[in-house]
């Protein structure tokens, strides 16, 4: 009697180890297809960040490239077309402080141009992974002072809820000795700058049409007058906490030297316009 009930029982402890058996094969089976199925999907909208991130590259390039193929020719304009990356385009016309200061670094200092510049950007969207201060044209300089350098900068930064894709221009400086000056050598700065400001205040989504203008170049002369030697002077611009120096080489005499600084501003509008 106890062996049939031994022999009942081993029995019947096979007949449950088969379904047990195809139970945890298939509980292993629907994780692995859970823990795959989420991969793919982290994988597939990582692409689907990057190949957006890409387009709005490829938009903030061809605005720029319009910007800069008006700049400096009045009345010269151009439309191009921004295709839908999924983020969202603003301009801020009163953004990007740029302040300018003429100096020796010793006894002399002089503020040569304070104002804001303005700036584009793209608010990209919050799962792109982070590539802020990579630079796609340009550099962290806030000024130049070798036409080989772009006055271009745009970067991928940290904004207030998004990552962004943003494009601005910093001031370009050159020197030239030009003769003599009540006696002195004469020395021609002149620096270059390009200003958004004159946009329209834009927020706007999908596809568009954006109208770029070069409304006017301003121009303001400053004369400066050294009574003793002076070998060079630098220009110090500060934007947004950056700050970078050019150093510009003077043409002087015992008796100092004489520069006249110009200063020449772009004026270019970024609008929204209809196909």
């Amino acid at each position: 009697m106890l062996t049939k009930t031994l022999r009942k029982l081993a029995s019947s402890r096979k007949a449950l180890a088969i379904p047990v058996t195809y139970l945890i094969l298939f509980a292993s089976l629907i994780a692995i297809i859970s823990v795959t199925y989420g991969f793919a999907i982290t994988k597939i909208s990582a692409k689907g960040a990057l190949l957006k991130a890409s387009v709005a590259r490829q938009n903030m390039q061809a605005l720029d490239d319009a910007a800069r193929s008006v700049a400096w020719s009045f009345a010269a304009s151009k439309t191009i077309y921004m295709e839908d990356c999924g983020g969202i385009f603003k301009t801020q016309p009163n953004a990007k402080s740029l302040i300018i200061n003429l100096t020796d670094e010793e006894t002399f200092s002089h503020v040569v141009f304070n104002s804001s510049v303005g700036k584009a950007f793209y608010e990209l969207e919050a799962s792109m992974e982070s590539q802020e201060g990579t630079f796609v044209r340009g550099n962290s300089q806030t000024i130049i002072n070798q036409s080989a350098y772009t006055m271009t900068q745009l970067y991928f930064a940290r904004g207030d809820s998004a990552q962004q894709l943003v494009l601005c221009y910093r001031p370009m400086a050159t020197v030239l000795a030009a003769g003599t000056s009540n006696g002195k050598p004469l020395n021609l700065i002149r620096i270059y700058i390009i200003s958004l400001s004159p946009s329209d205040m834009l927020t706007i989504s999908g596809s568009f049409h954006l109208k770029v203008s070069a409304l006017n170049i301003t121009s303001t002369v400053q004369l400066f007058e050294f009574n003793s030697s002076v070998s060079s002077l630098a220009l110090k611009a500060v934007s947004e906490n950056a700050q970078s120096t050019v150093w510009l080489p003077i043409e002087s005499t015992t008796e100092g030297a004489v520069v006249s600084l110009e200063t020449l501003v772009c004026n270019i509008k970024i609008q929204r316009v209809n196909p």
